[in-house]
């Protein structure tokens, strides 16, 4: 295509050309920002579902997060890069019920500011865990170097429920110290039994996950 030379052009000529190539511009740079917001739309949204999970791979129970394929040979992709991120060696799903909370029964987010009242009812022959750890997915290190509570260490009620206390300050009874961490991340695993549990005890099972309930803040 041959050139033109703009200086060769009579004023309306001249006019028209640069309105032609404005036009030119201004599409080239909208199909680039659209390429480019596409992207990181991509991106965004990969790593939101890596990171916090969506119903194509997580159920929700409350403030319970479980991913339903974790450690299982038909997981998803979001489900390992999830697992890979978070550096942690997971039960496969078939074995375990793992459920994280990042807020409490409310919707609030769980902050070491705040005190919290987990209640827990009986889960006969199964065994659980509830540890407490920052958003960092750290332990969070403290002078009574407790951490969790299990099936064999919590000081139930009469009827097999417990309560724990998480919070900064010392309190009688099953208290979880949260020092100050800044944002928590509770997780609750239960052990499924040798002998397996079927679809139906597993609906159940997370039917009877912890409430927590916050009780002050300062």
């Amino acid at each position: 295509m041959a050139a033109i030379d703009a200086d060769t052009l009579d004023p309306p000529q001249r006019a028209s050309a640069l309105r032609t190539v404005a036009v030119i511009l201004v599409r080239a740079i909208s199909i680039l920002l659209t390429v480019a917001l596409a992207i990181g739309v991509g991106i965004w949204s990969s790593r939101a579902m890596i990171s916090r999970g969506s119903p194509l791979s997580t159920d929700m129970y409350g403030p319970w997060q479980h991913w339903r394929d974790a450690g299982r040979e038909s997981s998803d992709p979001y489900t390992r890069a999830h697992i890979l991120a978070s550096g942690k060696l997971w039960i496969s799903a078939d074995s375990a019920g793992i459920f994280e909370a990042r807020t409490d029964s409310q919707g609030a987010r769980l902050h070491s500011s705040c005190s919290y009242r987990i209640e827990g009812a009986s889960l006969p022959g199964l065994w659980w865990s509830l540890s407490v750890f920052d958003l960092q997915g750290r332990l969070i290190p403290n002078d009574a170097d407790r951490y969790e509570f299990t099936a064999d260490t919590v000081a139930p009620n009469p009827n097999g429920s417990y309560v724990i206390s998480l919070g900064r300050d010392a309190r009688p009874g099953n208290w979880l110290p949260t020092s100050g961490a800044g944002r928590l991340v509770l997780v609750f695993t239960v052990l499924d039994p040798a002998t397996g549990l079927s679809d139906e005890q597993r609906v159940e099972r997370n039917k009877r996950l912890p409430i927590i309930e916050r009780e002050d803040c300062s």
